[in-house]
């Protein structure tokens, strides 16, 4: 078992999405192996794919990979050298070359091919995908946040929704934020709980602002579809300002200036 809860089966499963594609692969892998004269292509194609498979579930290869080398979270990446595309495709076209007549060979690649589009899922219809407004390809709303809260030549952490939480790093490396992939994808990491409260429809405003404060997030970005349930200014962050569907807020206590001014603002601070 590893850190994010998930054995190499698992992770293997929710690599296969709805299955489509790998049942898909799994019947090339068969199909190739049956008729497939060619031995190198055999060996090429189908043993190097059946050996990969084997080591990513095998316990001792993925016990290294997970734990010795700290890999838990990314350790499904290893499927992608598994070539499921190109032996999926190469068995396709060697399967429609056995047969002759040309309207035959369209029949199939027709069925084929609607269970391709079955298998997978429009991705213009996915949240990060937006109708693009700049030359930048990113929200206009994110990059307006972005330029607000950029501090020139020094970092600055920051708290974004999910459905944004890619593109400010894209726009601005100065803007660090407390959480990245793997919490959004296995729910683990550093500041997982700090996502949690982000990603509710109620925000308790005491619990997420003193744990943004305690971990030095110098702005919060909130969606305006969620619920507030308390006032921010009350827990020492302000309301900046509202760009699109999102507000602004700042911290009141943390430090904005240049870290060469540090000691300075610390030293008027304690008084």
């Amino acid at each position: 078992m590893i850190e994010t809860g998930l054995t190499p089966i698992e992770i293997f499963k929710l690599y296969s999405g709805n299955g489509t594609f790998m049942l898909m692969f799994v019947a090339s892998l068969v199909y190739l192996w049956c008729f497939e004269k060619e031995k190198i292509n055999k060996m090429v194609l189908v043993l190097s794919s059946v050996t990969l498979l084997v080591l990513f579930v095998f316990p001792l290869f993925s016990g290294f990979f997970m734990h010795k080398m700290d890999e838990e979270t990314t350790y499904y990446r290893f499927l992608w050298t598994v070539p499921t595309a190109i032996i999926s495709s190469y068995a396709i076209i060697h399967f429609l070359n056995r047969f002759k007549k040309w309207w035959l060979r369209l029949i199939l690649m027709t069925i084929i091919t609607a269970c391709i589009l079955i298998g997978g899922v429009f991705m213009y219809e996915g949240p990060m995908f937006y109708n693009w407004n700049n030359p930048y390809q990113i929200p206009d709303e994110v990059i307006d946040i972005c330029d607000e809260i950029v501090i020139e030549n020094r970092e600055v952490g920051a708290v974004f929704p999910d459905e944004i939480l890619y593109f400010p790093r894209m726009y601005n490396s100065y803007i660090v934020m407390p959480y990245g992939f793997e919490t959004l994808q296995f729910g683990t990491g550093p500041n997982s709980d700090l996502h949690s409260e982000m990603t509710k429809e109620t925000i308790d405003v005491k619990t997420l602002f003193e744990m943004c404060e305690s971990r030095n997030i110098h702005y919060v970005i909130l969606n305006q579809n969620k619920t507030l349930s308390g006032d921010p200014s009350e827990h020492n962050y302000e309301f900046v300002d509202s760009y699109g569907d999102y507000d602004l807020y700042r911290s009141t206590t943390l430090f904005f200036g240049q870290w060469e001014d540090y000691e300075e603002w610390l030293s008027e601070k304690n008084g």
